[in-house]
């Protein structure tokens, strides 16, 4: 940069040079500014990463048809005001059963290059990515505990239904900013106030004379049971009571690995190693499960489990995705992989390649690119989901409107 003050004594010299290099500080704070890193999105597929892909399925479709029905019987549900939104593009119930419905048919009549070309050529494909610009995949089952229709020494925490002083809050019935956004709190006078802590639940049992339990459970395993959203108790005389998410008290969900960070080793953080950590140290359990203030309440269902659309949920298929940013019932493909075990040990990762539809959501997952896989109920879908924590990619699948 040239200097006007060459020809002046040399203080007005270091003046220059300061008064450039201010200048070039701004200029580099300014574009640092500009650049911002990407964030999470969803963003349209299109030219060769669309058709470099074979969309080929690892489950060889088992299972995806009915799958398919499912979130079918949800759009039926639906009114016809109710919108899903694909980027610039938004599908009514109607249309997005008979998007279903075409994919159903090209499925039925094609198979090979021949069934990846109508896709490709009938559908839109759109990527759900967080800031990494791939998707993270976590899995999730449906446990079977032991539990007890009467607390007793084994069995003393309660499952409970959802208290009849519980308030659900839309906010977006307040102002268009706070779409998708509500709050759990319960009237004191006429103040709505937050709901009871799990704290306040669990240890100063705060809602023995408020809510009414449907079974009993250790506190340990109902804390996972919570977690997961649903599941089975069997009761001493061996039947069962098939459990489902009804409603939370509205605090944040937090994970409690990260209190565990300190003591177990990253690679070998999982459900399993957190449960077996707090059977070992049980003087600490009550400071490591407080860290999470979040209380799942339940309800009993015949069948299930079901997921946040009301459908039941097939393993390998349904996937839980976040309900803000997603369209729930919607058709995606996803690509991760999955562990192997031999003897209780991962011994392997195979990839996975497969339709899937977003028939749930969760707390903890949140924003685009987030992806929970239902794996059923069983010890290997325990072991399968207690262990995932992979990256991939997820891409969600409509029909194109000139083919509706």
């Amino acid at each position: 940069m040239h200097c006007p003050y060459t020809r002046f004594p040399l203080q007005r010299k270091f003046h220059c040079i300061f008064l450039c290099l201010l200048l070039l500080l701004i200029i580099t704070n300014g574009c640092a500014r500009l650049i911002k890193p990407p964030g999470p999105a969803l963003k349209e597929l299109s030219g060769r990463d669309l058709h470099i892909r074979q969309w080929i399925d690892d489950m060889n479709f088992q299972d995806l048809e009915k799958a398919i029905d499912n979130s079918l019987t949800y759009f039926a549900r639906l009114p016809d005001t109710v919108r899903f939104q694909y980027g610039e593009l938004s599908y009514s119930p109607e249309e997005m059963s008979a998007s279903m419905k075409l994919f159903i048919s090209v499925l039925n009549e094609y198979r090979g290059e021949v069934l990846a070309r109508e896709i490709k050529e009938k559908f839109l494909f759109f990527e759900s990515m967080n800031s990494d610009r791939e998707s993270f995949f976590t899995g999730y089952y449906e446990p079977v505990i032991k539990g007890s229709l009467v607390p007793t020494d084994e069995y003393p925490e309660p499952l409970y239904e959802t208290p009849d002083d519980l308030i659900e809050v839309d906010l977006s019935m307040f102002s268009g900013k706070w779409q998708h956004e509500k709050i759990v709190g319960r009237l004191s006078g006429n103040r709505l106030m937050p709901y009871d802590s799990r704290d306040e639940i669990v240890y100063l049992k705060s809602l023995e004379d408020r809510a009414m339990p449907i079974a009993y459970a250790s506190e340990i395993e109902l804390f996972f049971l919570q977690i997961q959203g649903s599941g089975m108790i069997r009761l001493r005389d061996g039947s069962i009571k098939r459990v489902n998410y009804a409603q939370k008290n509205g605090h944040p969900y937090n994970a409690v690995g990260r209190v565990l960070s300190d003591r177990i080793p990253p690679h070998e953080m999982s459900l399993q190693a957190i449960k077996d950590y707090l059977y070992a140290h049980p003087d600490e359990v009550r400071d490591i499960l407080s860290y999470n203030q979040s209380y799942t309440f339940f309800r009993e269902i015949d069948e299930g489990p079901l997921g946040d659309i009301e459908v039941a949920l097939t393993p390998g298929r349904s996937i839980a995705m976040d309900r803000r940013t997603i369209p729930r019932g919607g058709l995606v493909f996803i690509e991760t992989e999955i562990p192997l075990f031999d003897q209780g040990k991962i011994s392997d990762w195979i990839p996975v390649r497969r339709f899937a539809l977003v028939q749930d959501t969760g707390g903890a997952i949140q924003g685009h690119g987030r992806v929970d896989m239902f794996f059923g109920h069983g010890e290997e879908a325990e072991m399968v989901a207690g262990h995932l924590k992979r990256s991939g990619r997820c891409f969600l699948i409509v029909a194109r409107k000139e083919f509706l």
